[in-house]
């Protein structure tokens, strides 16, 4: 009962600021997140930052989404939205968006798009689907390659390198025995990567305990449960699940003294002693901005849109974690870490920032230059919505000086050879389909 009086709560929320949305000719935007998660901030922060440059939103509308207000702005509305990890408040949030009148509903993670596609598949004319922050779309049944999925559907994805993840775990500990993993048990996501673990594992010579939960209460006793059977470490597969309860798993691992593996570097930030994966998400921000802004600009429609899988990987160490396991941490491994964990504070290497920066429209010598102010900046705020804000006048400033960059005709050709590039020929379609039936 009270959780059918909060849902009804939700939509009441919801409906004043949706339904203002239909007193304009805008295009509205309706942000489904299933988090919220560590990523969806970064990727939201390359989102904001490429529909401001190409001038959807201004200055004084971009702060009120940075503090998560909806607009109804001059060129454009957005809404935000959040499950806070529970699905039937999904099935709402996109049934309410649809309602009233969402032209595009871009989804955050693998349950709400799985969610937001089922229900606008019905539609006699589907409202488009643009989903970020999904690992593996094809293992949760939102494509079937690249540029076999629903017409009206498209977005950016990543698949955790599982098999470059473990080399570099095993750097940490290069004679462990056995570990343990945990999943979801009606997970597409998690399915995959544990068998990923234990596979690989088994390839090694280690043994493999597996842990297969039903929801987020069974957690914590899964983890005690592998730790009961003397596991080394605990390697975790992206679940949806599993990541929503980390600190949970965290803390009941820091009692046994157990580390934590996880194919997300920033989630070191949670107490994970070593996180190696995908860190671009704000790559997968500027992504769905600039697939919004070629939709709403120059009517592209999603069907010749292929899938964007993004690859790359990043490492993140937690020094705290490791000193209070008295465990030491090798220094190869701590040479090639991105993010670091020391003291309570977030460092970032020079290559991540540089990457940062390049992604913003830097040119080298503004690079060159900004590197070399070093410890006077607080980086991390370029990870955030609105690189920064008041807290730091030097980010921000850098900020306002990227985003006028990224207006240059240089910058945004690239832009369009972004998704010129995932253009889906009726040759390629063709292809992808002849291999699918054939079952490669």
């Amino acid at each position: 009962m009270i959780k059918r009086i909060a849902l009804a709560l939700l939509c009441c929320l919801l409906l004043v600021p949706l339904a203002a949305a239909q007193d304009n000719d805008n295009p509205t935007v309706v942000i489904i997140r299933f988090g919220p998660y560590i990523s969806d901030p970064i990727m939201e922060s390359g989102l904001l930052d490429t529909l401001q440059v190409y001038e959807w939103i201004n200055a004084e509308e971009r702060a009120l989404l940075n503090a998560g207000q909806d607009i109804q702005g001059e060129k454009i509305n957005i809404f935000w939205s959040a499950a806070n990890f529970d699905l039937p408040s999904v099935n709402i949030l996109v049934e309410d968006a649809l309602d009233r009148g969402a032209d595009i509903l871009v989804t955050s993670g693998a349950p709400v798009t799985q969610i937001a596609i089922s229900i606008t598949q019905d539609q006699d004319e589907p409202t488009p689907v643009l989903f970020q922050g999904v690992n593996h779309s094809i293992e949760f049944g939102i494509s079937d390659a690249s540029c076999l999925k629903p017409a009206h559907v498209t977005g950016s994805e990543y698949t955790p390198p599982y098999a470059e993840v473990f080399e570099v775990f095993l750097l940490q500990n290069p004679a462990l025995q056995r570990i343990g993993t945990i999943y979801t048990a009606t997970d597409a996501g998690g399915i995959f990567g544990a068998a990923q673990i234990q596979a690989i594992g088994e390839s090694k010579g280690i043994a493999v305990e597996s842990a297969a939960i039903a929801g987020f209460s069974d957690l914590r006793a899964a983890t005690q449960s592998l730790a009961s059977k003397g596991v080394e470490a605990i390697v975790l597969p992206i679940d949806f699940t599993v990541g929503s309860g980390l600190p949970v798993v965290v803390s009941a691992a820091k009692e046994e003294q157990i580390p934590i593996f996880y194919p997300v570097p920033g989630t070191v930030m949670l107490g994970v002693t070593v996180g190696v994966g995908f860190f671009d998400y704000y790559a997968q921000g500027i992504d769905t901005g600039l697939v919004l802004n070629a939709r709403f600009r120059d009517g592209l429609e999603f069907d010749t849109l292929a899938v964007n899988s993004l690859t790359g990987a990043s490492v993140g160490v937690n020094i705290d974690v490791a000193n209070e396991m008295e465990m030491s941490v090798p220094q190869e491994l701590q040479d090639m870490a991105d993010i670091t964990v020391r003291e309570g504070t977030m460092l970032l290497s020079q290559a991540v920032l540089q990457r940062q920066m390049e992604m913003l429209g830097a040119n080298e010598a503004i690079i060159q230059g900004t590197l070399a102010l070093g410890d006077d900046m607080d980086w991390s705020l370029l990870l955030q919505p609105g690189a920064g804000g008041e807290a730091d006048p030097m980010v921000a400033q850098l900020f306002q000086m990227l985003i006028e960059a990224r207006r240059s005709p240089e910058n945004q050709a690239a832009d369009a050879a972004l998704l010129e590039v995932r253009h889906c020929s009726d040759e390629l379609i063709a292809e992808q389909q002849a291999a699918l039936d054939a079952g490669e």
